[in-house]
């Protein structure tokens, strides 16, 4: 191979990977960091997240950090939580994680999510002090 093309052969390998460094610092991590919960010591998820497009038959909930534990879950079918369904009693919480966790199936309050917005709000105390309670709210859609 001639010189020449070995120099354009490596001018356009060290282009490509030049593309990739830029691409990954204009890209970021690919995250949306929900502020509500990045800031709030105790919630370490919401399940779908805020904004998530998921089927009818998704699973909602909350995962809370160790010290918390939830009161009530209210999942409403619009997008502003105005009017709630409570589900808390057909909640199941998975221990160690702290998640309780919701799925609409026949005989719960909530068969399937409303087609097109939901609205989840959950309630929840840290365990230390019974009664100081929190909630958060989140939307999603419906495919």
């Amino acid at each position: 191979m001639p010189r020449r093309q070995k120099l354009i052969f490596a001018a356009f390998v060290i282009a490509g990977l030049g593309f990739f460094v830029v691409a990954g610092i204009i890209g970021g991590t690919g995250t949306t960091d929900d502020i509500s919960v990045s800031d709030n010591p105790a919630i370490d998820g919401l399940i779908p997240g805020r904004g998530d497009e998921v089927l009818q038959q998704q699973t909602v909930g909350v995962d809370l950090a160790a010290e918390y534990r939830l009161l009530t879950l209210t999942i409403s079918p619009d997008a502003r939580c105005s009017s709630p369904v409570d589900v808390t009693e057909f909640t199941r919480h998975v221990e160690g994680l702290q998640q309780y966790l919701f799925t609409p199936a026949i005989g719960t309050p909530i068969e399937a999510l409303s087609g097109e917005f939901n609205c989840a709000r959950a309630v929840f105390e840290k365990i230390s002090r019974p009664g100081e309670f929190q909630e958060i709210d989140w939307a999603f859609s419906v495919n």
